[in-house]
């Protein structure tokens, strides 16, 4: 129940966080999409079934990555690597997390703090 909590607490505004920028978050969300491909570790059948599914929650303060395989704490920062965009710019634009989800587990990366990061068994149910 705590990792819930704590999981929902993440995601949640606190006062002076930046605003939301919706024309950011989509192009970041585009970006996202070819990087989530490359860094899936799954088969081709279930990487084309997912189709780089990236997601954005909350009116665009969470970005969900959707991986075959390959969730793991280090994912997120990766797919933003890869795709050129880094914690601090999403946080500056609003995005407060950022998680992957494969068919066995859930990484939950903060913006605010690099080093928050909380990962559970969890597979994708879809």
């Amino acid at each position: 129940m705590q990792a819930i909590a704590y999981m929902n607490a993440m995601q949640e505004p606190h006062p002076g966080d930046p605003a939301v920028d919706s024309a950011f978050v989509k192009g970041a969300a585009d970006q996202l999409r070819a990087s989530v491909v490359a860094i899936d570790k799954g088969g081709a059948e279930a990487k084309l079934k997912l189709g780089g599914g990236v997601e954005t929650i909350a009116g665009g303060r969470r970005i969900d990555l959707m991986l075959a395989q390959g969730c793991d704490q280090d994912m997120p920062k990766r797919a933003l690597q890869r795709a050129g965009l880094s914690l601090e710019t999403m946080f500056i634009h609003g995005v407060l997390l950022v998680k992957c989800n494969d068919s066995r587990a859930q990484c939950l990366q903060s913006t605010r703090d690099g080093d928050d990061v909380l990962c559970t068994t969890a597979p994708r149910h879809r």
